[in-house]
């Protein structure tokens, strides 16, 4: 039973349509010039609950995942991370915020702040590209 179990988390874990993230901003911001794609960053901030949450309801499952992974580069950075990223760019209070940048680092529309809900991210990810 307990291997049933296993093997069932395994295949949900596999088949579940999720943002393919990068950690590091300046692998990322590589990435976005080769490609010529924008950027997607979500700053969050460590053991908060409402940034889980965020990336598990708004990042997980969603029928515009498909889209964010063709369409933007996403990278995820937590506060005061020991990689570098532009600090002065993505400054914000507020966790999670989620930022939208082209690929030479400037803002291609406003940060969504706080409250990164599946339906207000599909109507930025139109407005965004």
């Amino acid at each position: 039973m307990r291997l049933l179990s296993l093997v069932l988390l395994l295949t949900l874990t596999l088949s579940a349509n999720h943002v393919r993230w990068f950690s590091n901003f300046e692998d990322a911001h590589k990435e976005a010039l080769q490609q010529n794609k924008h950027l997607m960053v979500l700053l969050i901030k460590e053991d908060s609950l409402e940034c889980e949450n965020t990336i598990t309801t708004s990042f997980m499952n969603q029928t515009y995942i498909d889209g964010i992974n063709e369409e933007f580069i996403p990278v995820l950075i937590t506060k005061d991370q020991k990689q570098s990223y532009p600090i002065e760019m993505l400054y914000t209070f507020t966790y999670p915020t989620l930022f939208f940048l082209n690929k030479q680092e400037l803002f291609s529309c406003k940060p969504i702040r706080g409250d990164i809900i599946p339906q207000r991210l599909k109507n930025y990810l139109t407005q965004c590209k």
